[in-house]
């Protein structure tokens, strides 16, 4: 029979004690470890399905449905060069977009020339990413008149063409519908036409020769700042 000293049990029993508490110090953090991720992962579960049906009632996020389901339509007033323009715009299934504009200045006098502007445009877009950016088309008509009066007599000139040409820009769409944005055109002329009446001045020719040299290349339509409301 062999007999252990008590100098060796109490080696063995410190030894036994040191491999536990090691142990017990690279359990404890992979404990801690596995139960956050049990405890965390249905939280984070709830979170999304939280989001998603926030997102859903509409509490975040772009406004992507309206009174009719899948459509967003609504009025928007726009300041613009050449003129500021009022008209409708609608959004279909986040992809697809159209507008209508109409603008118009009754009276504006340069140079002792009394000028009138007015013009409408018709707009098809696709929102590639289906968010804030789009290309598009538009196609339109404008017309403008002026009109001089001299010394020798009354002239005038008027100016008129259909347009068509590409369109680029962005909107903003927030949760309550609300929306802003900015967008540019070029409108090429389909069909320009002019005539003036003389007048011994010379006026009415000049203006009419000025309204050729600048229309017939086209004219920009940009949108700098876009305001409206989608329902």
């Amino acid at each position: 029979m062999t007999r252990t000293s008590p100098s060796r049990s109490l080696a063995a029993a410190r030894r036994l004690v040191g491999v536990s508490a090691a142990a017990l110090v690279l359990a404890a953090p992979l404990a801690h470890a596995d139960e956050a991720t049990s405890s965390t992962a249905p939280g984070q579960v709830r979170g999304a399905s939280e989001v998603r049906t926030h997102a859903e009632a509409g509490g975040s996020g772009p406004k992507q449905s309206g009174l009719i389901p899948g459509v967003l339509i609504g009025p928007r007033l726009t300041v613009a060069v050449p003129t500021p323009t009022f008209g409708v715009e609608v959004k279909i299934l986040r992809f697809v977009g159209a507008s209508f504009d109409y603008g118009f200045f009754p009276k504006l006098t340069i140079s002792g020339v009394d000028v009138t502007y007015s013009m409408w445009n018709v707009a098809a877009r696709v929102y590639p990413f289906g968010d804030v950016f789009f290309v598009g088309a538009v196609y339109g008509h404008y017309g403008v008149e002026a009109s001089a009066t001299v010394a020798q007599g009354t002239g005038s000139v008027r100016a008129s063409s259909d347009f068509l040409g590409p369109q680029v820009g962005a909107r903003w769409i927030q949760p309550s519908g609300f929306f802003f944005g900015v967008d540019v055109a070029w409108a090429f002329p389909l069909g320009y036409r002019s005539e003036a009446s003389f007048d011994p001045s010379g006026t009415t020719t000049s203006v009419k020769e000025t309204a050729d040299r600048y229309l017939k290349n086209g004219i920009p339509l940009v949108g700098l700042v876009s305001v409206g409301w989608m329902f």
